[in-house]
């Protein structure tokens, strides 16, 4: 099995610059973490539910380009596992950005991803996305697609 402060030190930092790059309008990073290999699912943050990866990949493109000017990304992995196959993170990620052109906006996403290995790499199988509740600090759903 993976040492474990390992795993948590990779999947935080690729998910901290897959989620950048998100943010500022590229989806790339983000869909080389995706396992291209059903099944695999979305619960998105903007009321997006998907399965298949073709359904997740035009979703992807579709909400980056819905954001730009993110800036000040943080992830922090709450909390976490790992075995032989299948790996989970729960996570929150904080961004300073625009949704839709609107006004520079902070966000929290509260992020979890289920990671199965394939070919040795740990690739998402499912994510499941939510704004943190704004009395905790971050506004609520600005507009769900």
């Amino acid at each position: 099995m993976q040492d474990r402060e390992a795993f948590r030190a990779s999947m935080t930092q690729l998910v901290r610059d897959a989620e950048a790059a998100l943010v500022r309008g590229e989806p790339g990073p983000l869909m080389q973490m995706w396992s291209n290999t059903d099944p695999v699912s979305l619960l998105g943050a903007v009321g997006v539910t998907k399965i298949g990866w073709d359904e997740i990949r035009r979703t992807l493109q579709a909400v980056s380009s819905r954001l730009s000017g993110g800036e000040d990304i943080t992830y922090e992995i709450m909390s976490f596992d790992i075995s032989d196959d299948v790996a989970w993170t729960a996570g929150l990620v904080r961004y300073t950005g625009r949704m839709d052109a609107g006004p520079r906006t902070q966000y929290a996403l509260r992020l979890t991803h289920i990671y199965r290995r394939e070919a040795g790499n740990w690739k998402i199988a499912h994510q499941h996305s939510d704004f943190q509740p704004v009395n905790q600090g971050a506004p609520a759903d600005p507009s769900p697609t």
